[in-house]
């Protein structure tokens, strides 16, 4: 669709120019302020089943974030508005619950304004997002034509940014499960030269660092061993291809290790392929914590969960009974129910079962 005056040009320049960040709105919001003579702007974002908004993000004129209450515009600008149609406040009145006693106008007066125009994008999944334009005085048929203008072109975007925000969400999910068994991962070339690596690997210090050199970033021990045995992984898997992973004691105290894997991807810096990717990994423990997964999985009672969870995490028998204020006779007791409930012959079934079935964390987060 296309806009005769320049400054809805902008407008639209500035709204496909929005990226999967909330302050990626700001732009296009502020512009939208502007051209309105709005006091700001605001977009709000529903996620399924909430009655609070996911995300709200206000911009004025200027560029400058508003210090709007959130649940008041919120409250004000509903996900209940029908998709595509411009509503200004007096139309807003019958979807607003009422049982508050709470009218119209104290509710624009709460906000620090006297108008509004809102209008809703509805999404797959029963995402939606919500714009409007907030102002003192009364808008003008002009302004909720702009709106209307906008719709295709804010639905499009807005469809491309839940699904950026979708992706963002795994992924962070993703990480933040992975960081419960490694410390970070490095994808490496033949050289030991660092193609990529996750934040926390870069933030590392101690026993294993990533620092910059002459021909790229380079991983450095404080053990020279250690060194000297990645560069001789990587040669291997360079001359003779992914045999098998290989691992490398990194430090004792504390207990870190790396262990390397081929890369069969085709990231790479100029000439240079990654071959490995080599994640961190400490020591990890079953916490005590934890417990309550043994009773979830197996059926224990918490009283046998806690004393499993003290015998996975390397007690014997009679400290665990001692830390738990057990006497042993009920301590051993209670070992043989927790055997027989999970199939283990021993102590050390039993840590087997636990570390078998993703149970234990980091040691220190």
């Amino acid at each position: 669709m296309s806009f005769s005056a320049n400054s809805e040009v902008e407008l639209l320049i500035a709204l496909h120019a929005v990226d999967a960040r909330e302050s990626g709105w700001s732009p296009f919001l502020a512009k939208l302020a502007t051209q309105t003579g709005a006091r700001f702007a605001a977009m709000i974002a529903w996620m399924p089943a909430r009655a609070q908004p996911a995300s709200i993000v206000t911009a004025m004129p200027s560029g400058r974030p508003t210090s709007i209450d959130p649940t008041a515009l919120g409250e004000l600008v509903t996900s209940r508005m029908r998709p595509e149609r411009i509503y200004a406040a007096d139309e807003l009145a019958d979807l607003i619950a009422t049982g508050s006693g709470v009218s119209i106008d104290a509710r624009l007066a709460h906000l620090g304004i006297g108008s509004l125009r809102a209008m809703r994008v509805g999404l797959p999944n029963d995402l939606s997002i919500s714009l409007g334009i907030f102002g003192t005085s009364d808008f003008g048929a002009e302004d909720g034509a702009v709106l209307r203008r906008l719709f295709p072109h804010l639905q499009a975007q807005a469809r491309q940014s839940a699904a950026l925000w979708r992706e963002r969400f795994r992924a962070d999910m993703t990480a933040t499960l992975a960081r419960r068994t490694s410390r970070g991962w490095l994808l490496l070339d033949r050289t030991g030269t660092v193609i990529d690596a996750s934040e926390d690997a870069r933030a590392a210090s101690g026993a294993l660092r990533i620092v910059p050199g002459p021909h790229g970033d380079r991983p450095v021990f404080a053990d020279r061993e250690a060194e000297a045995a990645l560069m001789a992984i990587l040669e291997r898997l360079a001359t003779h291809g992914g045999l098998r992973d290989h691992a490398i004691r990194v430090s004792s105290d504390p207990a870190l290790h790396l262990r390397i894997a081929p890369f069969a991807g085709d990231r790479s810096i100029g000439d240079r392929p990654a071959i490995a990717v080599a994640t961190l990994h400490a020591e990890s423990s079953f916490a005590p914590a934890q417990a309550g997964l043994l009773v979830d999985l197996f059926g224990l009672l918490p009283s046998e969960a806690r004393l499993a969870a003290a015998l996975a995490g390397g007690r014997g028998i009679d400290s665990a009974a001692g830390a738990l204020g057990l006497t042993i006779e009920t301590a051993r007791f209670y070992s043989k129910r927790i055997f027989a409930k999970t199939g283990c012959r021993g102590q050390a079934d039993l840590v087997r079962l636990i570390y078998a079935n993703g149970l234990v964390e980091l040691d220190g987060g």
